[in-house]
């Protein structure tokens, strides 16, 4: 099955959701470039849902750090955030969760924030995608060049946003005792974030007490390099797994129906995708893309009972990961700003805000 934008009968809530979008869900990219793989995915193909959990649990870390509002405010202030109709609701890992460090890269000030989530012995790095005029400049800065490893070729503004972050990253990371790394982020950030995982993978660049498990969670990830760069990524993960044991690296990269950011840089400018088995995400359910097909966006699913099933946000997009909408938290983060949280008393001028809205 393939849901069509307009095939679907919209509920009212998603009628009034869709109404309120402002940002770009790059849809009509996906309508120009993405081109559907003659392969069907089928039963055989949806994610274990113990992976899927694990999916969905770095998207809120991916989603968090585009907040406008300081990291460590909105985690004192969970239990009342997590309320239904305030920003964290259904951000239950935030809990428990423990803010290391959180800054912003040299180049365009890009936002990266470090996590601890003690019961599961993780330390998740969370890259934001795009938030604003600088991150847009180096998105467009697409012309290719040499990757520092001299394996292949990066995207400019890309490997420019990666290196303006690499040694805040690199003194947070190895002046803690890493068990699990969590590399996460959505658009760019995820593209960000592979360059990250190349150098870690690399001898020479990071330095850890003993190798961590390393687990890559991106959302609608954008090409980043060339077929060159691609395949020195993939022999590096193998190396690491031989190594370290087959459980020692793990790679999710989830592209969303309608989604256009994943059909960018377009192949014909010389670019390919990272992981050898993307994630495709349509009708509410994940499914393990064959390799053959890595660089296709669209997909035909074929899974008994699949058509019974109303999807949460039938017209997929670029902000529609994990069950969420990420357009949601950050109009209601907005709201929380105005509510001058800081000061007694905003719970209610919170709710007033929500009300009007």
């Amino acid at each position: 099955m393939v849901f069509g934008t307009s095939t679907i009968k919209l509920t009212e809530e998603q009628r009034r959701m869709y109404t309120a979008e402002q940002l770009d869900n790059f849809r009509w990219i996906f309508q120009v470039l993405a081109s559907r793989s003659p392969v069907a995915l089928t039963s055989t193909d949806v994610v274990h849902p113990e992976v899927k959990v694990e999916i969905e649990a770095a998207g809120q870390f991916a989603e968090l750090v585009y907040s406008g509002l300081p990291l460590q405010l909105l985690l004192d202030n969970y239990e009342p955030l997590s309320l239904k109709g305030f920003p964290l609701e259904g951000y239950h890992l935030l809990r428990e969760a423990t803010l290391i460090d959180s800054f912003s890269g040299t180049v365009a000030n890009l936002p990266v924030a470090i996590f601890s989530l003690p019961s599961r012995k993780q330390t998740i790095i969370a890259i934001s995608g795009t938030s604003n005029l600088g991150h847009a400049v180096q998105d467009l800065r697409v012309a290719k060049v040499p990757h520092p490893s001299g394996k292949g070729m990066a995207h400019t503004g890309f490997l420019s946003l990666y290196l303006g972050l690499k040694s805040q990253v690199k003194s947070v990371l190895e002046a803690n005792d890493i068990t699990e790394l969590v590399l996460t982020g959505h658009s760019m950030g995820g593209a960000v974030a592979y360059l990250l995982c190349i150098d870690i993978l690399s001898e020479g660049h990071f330095t850890f007490k003993s190798p961590p498990v390393i687990k890559l969670v991106t959302f609608g990830l954008p090409r980043v390099g060339d077929s060159t760069l691609v395949f020195h990524f993939r022999g590096l993960a193998d190396q690491y797994r031989d190594k370290h044991g087959w459980d020692s690296f793990s790679e999710y990269s989830v592209r969303a129906f309608n989604d256009g950011v994943p059909t960018l840089p377009p192949q014909w400018l010389g670019y390919r995708h990272f992981p050898k088995h993307p994630i495709y995400s349509t009708g509410d359910q994940l499914y393990i893309v064959p390799e053959s097909e890595c660089e296709y966006a669209l997909f035909h699913t074929n899974v008994d009972g699949d058509e019974d099933k109303a999807p949460c946000f039938p017209r997929g997009g670029h902000n529609y990961y994990n069950g969420r909408e990420l357009e949601r938290l950050l109009r209601r983060i907005t709201w929380l700003e105005k509510a001058n949280v800081s000061n007694e008393g905003w719970e209610n001028r919170y709710k007033l805000i929500m009300e009007k809205a």
